[in-house]
């Protein structure tokens, strides 16, 4: 599947990326990587578009939680913030990382895996220039 298949499923879905993320259980940057060609689709992502758009319909939930997600993106809802964090038990310095609000992870400069909110001491948002 080419990143322009993939743009053309979303809008026979009428789907967001954030709501396609969350129907295939993937982080909603890897889908915005997708949609642009940065990354290639994997088959699997590919095969479940397919059968979704093969079949005219999604299920229920899944369309309930799509219309949410769209709402909120309506509602020009942010998709991430960045918050001071410490991390608990390895680190006593303060680093400023990204808050994915969607799939409710942090990710630390530097660093390739994610972190939760028990791993984390949480400080105050940072509050972008104007």
């Amino acid at each position: 599947m080419t990143a322009e298949e993939f743009k053309d499923a979303l809008e026979t879905l009428n789907a967001t990326p954030a709501a396609i993320a969350k129907l295939l259980g993937v982080d909603i940057r890897t889908v915005r990587r997708w949609s642009t060609g940065a990354k290639a689709i994997p088959d699997t992502a590919a095969v479940q578009l397919g059968a979704i758009l093969q079949s005219g319909w999604l299920p229920a939930k899944s369309a309930a939680e799509m219309a949410a997600i769209r709402l909120k993106e309506e509602a020009e809802r942010p998709t991430s913030r960045f918050v001071w964090v410490q991390r608990r038990e390895s680190d006593p310095h303060w680093t400023v990382a990204e808050h994915d609000l969607v799939s409710d992870v942090f990710y630390l400069p530097g660093r390739i895996e994610r972190f939760v909110a028990d791993e984390l001491v949480i400080g105050s948002p940072v509050a972008a220039p104007e």
